[in-house]
């Protein structure tokens, strides 16, 4: 009775090994689609944050030039009476105004700018650690196929060998 129990377990183990690596096999195949999906987020994402920081350096640019011609304008006192005297003041108020809402533009560009490069760290970061965890899987799976394998083959190779016990049992009837 005991081979036949330990048989039994045996072709259990054998069984569960088998099942272990359908089930890591179909978990590894949807995550190589995710780590696929989540490479092309991150191009995207880069691709974007670089669009980003290019218009960032292009609206510094701007408002460098525009605050540059603003101060020469300012330090030109002929200007500045023209202005006072046919506008009333209003065009350097204007410019003013101007450079101050660009200043405030940049700034929320910077800001954008810093939270796409912390969400593009944080992707990557996701990414390397899916990359960690299909690696482990992919050991895992190898492990369960070698003990599917070995715990067949050891089931057949006792299997043949305690025969005489095993079909007692299945044989013995009751008198």
């Amino acid at each position: 009775m005991g081979k036949v129990l330990v048989l039994s377990l045996i072709i259990l183990l054998a069984l569960a090994s088998a099942a272990g690596y359908v089930f890591l096999t179909v978990k590894i195949t949807a995550g190589e689609r995710q780590i696929v999906a989540g490479l092309r987020k991150v191009k995207k994402g880069q691709d974007t944050l670089e669009e980003g920081r290019i218009k960032l350096e292009t609206g510094k640019q701007k408002l460098s030039e525009g605050k540059q011609k603003y101060q020469t304008a300012k330090d030109n006192r002929l200007l500045v009476f023209w202005d006072k005297l046919l506008k009333g003041g209003k065009s350097f108020e204007e410019a003013s105004q101007r450079i101050s809402e660009g200043e405030k533009k940049v700034a929320i560009g910077q800001e954008e700018v810093s939270a796409g490069e912390r969400r593009l760290e944080a992707g990557e970061l996701e990414l390397r650690q899916g990359r960690e965890k299909l690696t482990l899987a992919k050991g895992v799976r190898i492990a369960c196929g070698l003990g599917a394998g070995l715990f067949a083959a050891l089931s057949i190779v006792l299997g043949f060998f305690w025969r005489r016990a095993v079909a007692r049992i299945f044989t013995h009837t009751a008198a």
